[in-house]
């Protein structure tokens, strides 16, 4: 089956939450299970919101439906934050998360952006590790990095272990100075 990954169309927003019901499934052998089963999904219109400002891509496959999806923000003039990457397990194996991120870091360099950022669990193979073999590289100092940093106190006081979150960048090459 052939994929690929493009804006999303508003036609195709209400197909989003079953795809992160699906992923979020994943969790359920983890330790953070009842915590990520407690977390509501993302909202229809928090979905339009983004496909409005061209911050929601999807993976689509067969008869171009989506798969799975990114949704991102741009972060002051030189960030992409990835704040939710879901692929249906159903579609697993097929690197479309990959070619998600791959697919933002080309949207970032035209536009002067020069990382991808996201917060993700640090002990779970398809979070941390996974990201990490994609080019991505832990934050170990906040300090200089306040909407990051604000993201990972956010998620500590949802309830989320602090040991088990981690900041992570990814520096796009060839970017363009910023004009």
């Amino acid at each position: 089956m052939g994929y690929g990954v493009r804006f999303a169309r508003p036609d195709e927003l209400d197909a989003l939450p079953a795809i992160e019901i699906a992923a979020d499934i994943r969790f359920q052998a983890t330790a953070h299970a009842d915590l990520v089963a407690s977390y509501p999904t993302t909202e229809i219109a928090d979905f339009a919101e983004a496909q409005d400002r061209w911050s929601l891509w999807v993976a689509a496959g067969e008869g171009d439906r989506p798969v799975g999806f990114a949704l991102n923000r741009t972060v002051g003039t030189s960030d992409l934050y990835v704040a939710q990457l879901s692929v249906h397990p159903a579609h697993a194996g097929n690197r479309l998360a990959a070619r998600l991120l791959d697919r933002l870091a080309g949207y970032c360099g035209p536009r002067g952006l020069r990382r991808l950022t996201l917060t993700t669990f640090r002990d779970i193979p398809w979070n941390a590790p996974y990201y990490a073999q994609l080019g991505f590289r832990e934050l170990t100092d906040l300090t200089g990095e306040p909407f990051l940093g604000r993201q990972i106190s956010e998620q500590i006081q949802a309830g989320f272990s602090p040991a088990s979150r981690v900041a992570m960048v990814r520096e796009i090459a060839g970017r363009r100075a910023a004009r």
